[in-house]
């Protein structure tokens, strides 16, 4: 069991035991939270400890479902064709923005079909070297980078991916060329062994491997340091205004209605906003800022056109 998985789990049972507004308009049915990624991921882990919080606060048994696939937009695409009665909710990251982008024949349109319910939060990510490599810091890889350009290699889980789109973004805003090296899935394995460089991780797995001594830590993609990683260098010290944070948030079919709509909403936000969630994630790099709707919304457009911005640069597609 990983240090992200213990550190989740053990929160469970403490903000289970919370109280939260109970729900009267939800049907006496399940709700799903779909998860469109894989079993076992962050995002998987997440939603499995906020189930009893958030079965208590609305009153009807919440259960995660997994639906991963294309670039997670299969399950974005069932829960925007799902029935609009508060029953099925998305738990999902920026994938879901930069998406538009990388697959231009989607069967939704993510600002149209869906309605922003909450952010759960930022979730940095953090540029990690195999040990074979021998770079240390930001520095080192800057000044590898330009004295051997072309000949670095960076992983990232496929073409087009939120981790391939801000390695892009990393490259033009330092004026380094690197080599892609697209997986279909996770490339850590690889790194691990250094058959590839450099990749750019979630701050859970990543900071867990920097711990153990598996990886070097380089820096994290938040504009400044973070409170809980103090000694982790901001990308952006070495390479001014990067900044490539991910994010996590809840989203429901856009034909909800609005009292309904409200009513997840504010539960959510009340759910995941409780201290011991807060404490569990942030040991792991994650920084909860539980926000509502109109926010959540803001954030999609404005992340929709950067990302699809720099996609359209690199001409990137979704494999």
């Amino acid at each position: 069991m990983t240090v992200q998985r213990r550190g989740l789990m053990l929160a469970t049972a403490v903000i289970a035991a919370s109280g939260g507004a109970g729900a009267q308009t939800l049907q006496n049915r399940p709700v799903r939270l779909v998860v469109p990624f894989p079993p076992g991921g962050v995002v998987d882990v997440i939603a499995r400890v906020l189930t009893a919080p958030l079965s208590e606060a609305l009153g009807q048994t919440v259960v995660v479902e997994t639906r991963p696939g294309a670039g997670a937009t299969i399950g974005a695409a069932a829960v925007a064709t799902a029935a609009p009665d508060g029953h099925t909710i998305l738990f999902t990251s920026a994938a879901l923005a930069s998406a538009p982008a990388v697959m231009p024949q989607l069967s939704y349109d993510a600002i149209r079909d869906l309605a922003p319910l909450s952010l759960l939060g930022d979730v940095p990510l953090v540029l990690t070297a195999s040990l074979l490599t021998g770079i240390t810091d930001m520095a080192g890889l800057l000044a590898a980078a330009r004295a051997r350009p072309g000949a670095i290699t960076y992983a990232t889980p496929g073409n087009g991916t939120p981790i391939h789109l801000a390695m892009e973004l990393l490259q033009r805003e330092a004026r380094i060329s690197l080599v892609h090296v697209p997986y279909r899935g996770s490339p850590v394995a690889d790194l691990l062994a250094g058959r590839v460089d450099l990749h750019l991780d979630s701050a859970p797995g990543a900071v867990s491997r920097g711990r153990q001594g598996q990886v070097k830590l380089l820096g994290i993609s938040t504009p400044r340091r973070l409170a809980s990683l103090p000694d982790l260098p901001a990308i952006a010290e070495s390479v001014p205004g990067y900044e490539a944070t991910t994010w996590f948030a809840f989203f429901a079919p856009a034909r909800v209605p609005a009292p309904i709509l409200a009513l997840l909403s504010e539960t959510l936000v009340s759910v995941t906003s409780r201290p011991a969630l807060r404490t569990a994630l942030a040991d792991q790099g994650v920084e909860i800022q539980a926000t509502g709707p109109e926010a959540l919304g803001r954030l999609l457009q404005s992340d929709t056109e950067r990302w699809g911005a720099i996609a359209r640069s690199v001409g990137a597609r979704l494999d």
